[in-house]
């Protein structure tokens, strides 16, 4: 019984209560708005059909650049783009929701539009994570292709673990380096 009084003594001088974890408005603010607008962002993705996505959005603005890629790359795969599925006679990938990135730039893009910036450094934040992640997610698929054509037993790892990862720490990085960027821009204003 003496151990444990001590115990809770030496718990209660190392931390006080007082010294409690305390968040600045401008960080609550920032938490706050970069919850609501992922969230709005991800509601408004899923009332978006899928046969929209298919055939419009993943077909044309996903699949058949990436068929154009890859048979650029290597002449003989003759891939071809059917709807949201890059074919050839040695693989068939499918394209799906949350396969083509929309979920890094929705995380980038509540991020850019909660930080406390001037909207012309939102708005070049926002044309430039556009470009960026819609660049990774084309050399992603065309990676993934050759992955499923010639090695398909490490299809599962870099889709599921891998590549994600990377995506969100090149992610990170963009956001530090435009932050800055942002935080530097405001400071030159002022």
């Amino acid at each position: 019984m003496y151990l444990c009084k001590q115990l809770r003594q030496v718990a209660l001088v190392k931390y006080r209560p007082s010294e409690k974890f305390r968040l600045s408005h401008r960080e609550v603010k920032f938490l706050l708005g970069f919850v609501a607008i992922y969230t709005c962002l991800h509601m408004l993705y899923f009332l978006v059909p899928d046969v929209f996505l298919s055939k419009v959005i993943y077909h044309y603005g996903i699949v058949s650049l990436s068929a154009v890629l890859i048979n650029l790359i290597q002449a003989g795969e003759a891939v071809v783009a059917d709807e949201n599925f890059i074919k050839s006679s040695k693989a068939v990938l499918e394209v799906v929701r949350g396969c083509d990135g929309a979920g890094v730039l929705f995380l980038m893009s509540a991020a850019i539009v909660s930080f406390a910036a001037k909207w012309k450094m939102k708005l070049l934040g926002l044309i430039g994570a556009f470009l960026l992640f819609y660049l990774l997610n084309q050399l992603r698929i065309v990676g993934l292709y050759f992955v499923v054509a010639y090695q398909r037993e490490l299809f599962a790892p870099l889709h599921t673990y891998f590549i994600p990862t990377l995506i969100i720490i090149i992610g990170c990085i963009f956001f530090a380096w435009w932050a800055q960027l942002a935080h530097n821009d405001k400071r030159a204003a002022v």
